[in-house]
């Protein structure tokens, strides 16, 4: 006996169709989230990584700039003045509005100041730094006693400055930003960056004393 068989037609139905591109869109999705978090994840450390290099080529040049002052660092006009050497000045100016920092040079100290436009921009998203301060131990005698006992130093120059660290600014929304700026203690993006230098050079540190 011989039995034929005739030949099977194989289809896919509708509902494996469908199945199928189910199955394809969880997929996908769940492939696009896990790709979009790895990359808002490497942006935001990069993001912090570009923060801290500039803060700290701000701090390093302000370091070395005071440690070798040949003269006390003044404040005029709201700008910090400090002469490295008698036909040169380094001056730093914190905008307040734009919350910007600015770094040129004049020549002596009491040379005019330089115009804004002359200056140097450090590479900050607008309005990322929220505060940027300095204090001297040689502005008043209470301070000099203060600086004895808390660093065995008569002369110290104290820079801060507090940096919106994690987040851009510009990425915020308004009610954020105005909650960020009202208290910027309270929030724990805002981190605080100081330092506290005293002066290699001998002369205007002995005339800074007296």
């Amino acid at each position: 006996m011989i039995i034929k068989f005739n030949n099977l037609k194989k289809a896919f139905t509708m509902v494996e169709v469908t199945i199928a591109m189910g199955i394809i869109v969880l997929l996908s999705t769940a492939v696009y989230t896990m790709f979009k978090s790895v990359g808002d994840s490497f942006k935001h450390s990069q993001n912090k990584l570009d923060i801290l290099q500039t803060t700290r080529i701000i701090m390093t040049g302000l370091r070395n700039e005071l440690r070798n002052a040949a003269d006390k660092p003044q404040v005029f006009n709201d700008r910090l003045n400090i002469p490295v050497s008698e036909e040169k000045t380094i001056q730093y100016y914190y905008d307040e509005e734009s919350r910007r920092i600015y770094k040129g040079e004049k020549g002596a100290l009491n040379d005019p100041d330089p115009d804004l436009s002359e200056m140097k921009q450090f590479l900050f998203d607008d309005g990322q730094i929220l505060s940027f301060e300095y204090d001297s131990s040689y502005r008043d005698s209470d301070a000099f006693v203060q600086s004895e006992l808390t660093l065995n130093a008569k002369v110290w120059f104290k820079v801060s400055m507090k940096i919106l660290y994690s987040e851009k600014m510009n990425k915020l929304s308004e009610e954020e930003k105005a909650k960020i700026l009202a208290n910027p203690d309270d929030d724990p993006r805002v981190k605080s960056f100081f330092m506290m230098i005293t002066p290699r050079k001998v002369n205007w540190l002995l005339q800074a004393t007296q």
